[in-house]
C-alpha cells in the first residue's frame, strides 16, 4: 500500500463516519422534537384542567374586590369629601364676611 491508497481509504472513512454522525443527528432532533410537542401537548391539557379554573377564580375575586371598592366609595368617601368641602366653603365665606381673612396681611 503506498500514500495515495492510505490517503483515500482515509478520505472514505471520515465521508462515511460524517454521514454517520449527520443521520445521528437528524434522529437526534427528530425525538426531540417529537417529545417537545408532547410536552407543549400535557402541558396544554394541565393549563386548561387546573390552572384555567383558578384564573376564574382569581379574576371573580379581583371583580368582587372592585366592587367593594367601588361600594365604599360611593357610600363613604364621597359624602364625607362633600361635606369637608361644604365645611371649608363655609368657613371662608364667614371669613370673607367677617374681615378674618386679612389679619395675616398687612396693607
Amino acid at each position: 500500500m503506498n500514500l495515495q491508497d492510505i490517503r483515500d481509504l482515509v478520505i472514505i472513512i471520515a465521508g462515511c463516519l460524517t454521514a454517520l454522525v449527520l443521520i445521528v443527528t437528524l434522529v437526534m432532533v427528530l425525538v426531540v422534537g417529537v417529545a417537545a410537542r408532547g410536552l407543549i401537548g400535557v402541558t396544554k391539557g394541565i393549563m386548561k384542567g387546573q390552572l384555567s379554573p383558578t384564573l376564574d377564580s382569581a379574576r371573580q375575586v379581583v371583580d368582587d374586590i372592585r366592587g367593594t371598592t367601588s361600594f365604599i366609595a360611593d357610600t363613604t368617601v364621597s359624602p364625607i369629601i362633600r361635606l369637608y368641602g361644604l365645611v371649608t366653603g363655609l368657613r371662608r365665606g364667614l371669613m370673607a364676611l367677617a374681615g378674618l381673612g386679612r389679619r395675616g396681611r398687612r396693607a
